[in-house]
């Protein structure tokens, strides 16, 4: 299989889900100009005269401990979460499920996300085939998926990677009308305890916001009945062409919704986006695979990083 665009592409899978797809113009567009056009377009022409290839990084050989009969019969491996385990666990305190719509395309997205595993899974819908369709995510910012055509799980870094790892979380914060500060408050102490930021995508809001950071005058406050029949606090968001929009904390003061509609943004254009979190406990584990590199991966981490040998 040929691919042109391997970041888009790992975008769209990352991101699974279509309230996201109406930004991936947009993001591709950022993403070339914050790294090196020359390295992007060399990748590009690279993968697009190779096959779908996988690369052993340690040994050059296939990994023998996935169980390539089918999906549901595999080994479960998480060597992420040993890596800089108590920080992981002192921020990603609590289980939760996060689910995207999107009513125009009638799209539905559901993440798992399990504290204990540090580990999250992802189903949707595929709309090619109209089957159900699943990846994973661990703590290090592997994105990990079925391949049908090997038989077996693969897994890919490539977004966590130096300054990509912040360009789909600082869109989607920015085009969402979340509070900036905070979020680069936290992801400069992730970059302080090693933590890989965005490694879950949407589930790091739900741990990094409370109303406090909501407390300037890009937000009107009220007290609305929930879901759970208590008091919720409502932070309507006040912008030109965001009418209707807006960010809701449960009588917990835990981040329950995010409603977009956006109109005419010059950066993103128009759009809806509902994201719905509910704290519930998960289950997850992450099944062994084969790690991955698309062919041009290490051009894009030297470009990336300089002082990377």
């Amino acid at each position: 299989m040929k691919v042109k665009y391997p970041m888009i592409l790992i975008m769209c899978l990352c991101f699974g889900n279509a309230t996201q797809a109406q930004f991936l113009k947009r993001l591709k567009e950022k993403a070339e100009q914050a790294a090196e056009r020359t390295i992007l377009n060399r990748t590009d022409e690279e993968v697009t005269k190779s096959t779908d290839k996988g690369i052993d990084i340690v040994s050059g050989k296939e990994d023998s401990n996935v169980d390539r009969t089918a999906p549901k019969v595999t080994k479960y491996e998480n060597p992420s979460k040993s890596i800089h385990t108590d920080a992981k666990k002192a921020f990603y305190n609590a289980d939760v499920i996060v689910e995207t719509y999107d009513d125009e395309k009638q799209s539905h997205t559901t993440s798992y996300f399990d504290s204990d595993e540090l580990a999250m899974k992802m189903t949707w819908t595929d709309q090619n085939t109209d089957k159900p369709a699943h990846a994973f995510n661990d703590s290090e910012g592997y994105f990990i998926s079925y391949n049908e055509h090997e038989g077996r799980y693969e897994k890919s870094n490539l977004l966590s990677l130096g300054a990509m790892s912040m360009m789909a979380p600082t869109m989607i914060v920015s085009a969402y009308k979340l509070p900036m500060d905070r979020f680069m408050e936290v992801s400069e102490e992730f970059r302080d305890k090693g933590l890989k930021i965005n490694a879950f995508m949407l589930v790091e809001f739900a741990f990094m916001y409370s109303p406090d950071d909501f407390g300037n005058g890009d937000y009107e406050e009220s007290i609305i009945p929930c879901r759970e029949s208590a008091s919720c606090t409502k932070f309507n968001i006040i912008a030109e062409g965001y009418e209707g929009s807006y960010i809701l904390f449960d009588s917990e003061d835990r981040l329950a919704e995010i409603n977009i509609n956006m109109k005419d943004n010059l950066n993103f254009g128009s759009g809806e986006g509902y994201i719905k979190f509910t704290y519930k406990d998960c289950e997850v584990h992450l099944p062994a695979a084969f790690e991955k590199k698309m062919l041009g991966q290490d051009l894009i981490e030297i470009g990336l990083d300089p002082t990377k040998n």
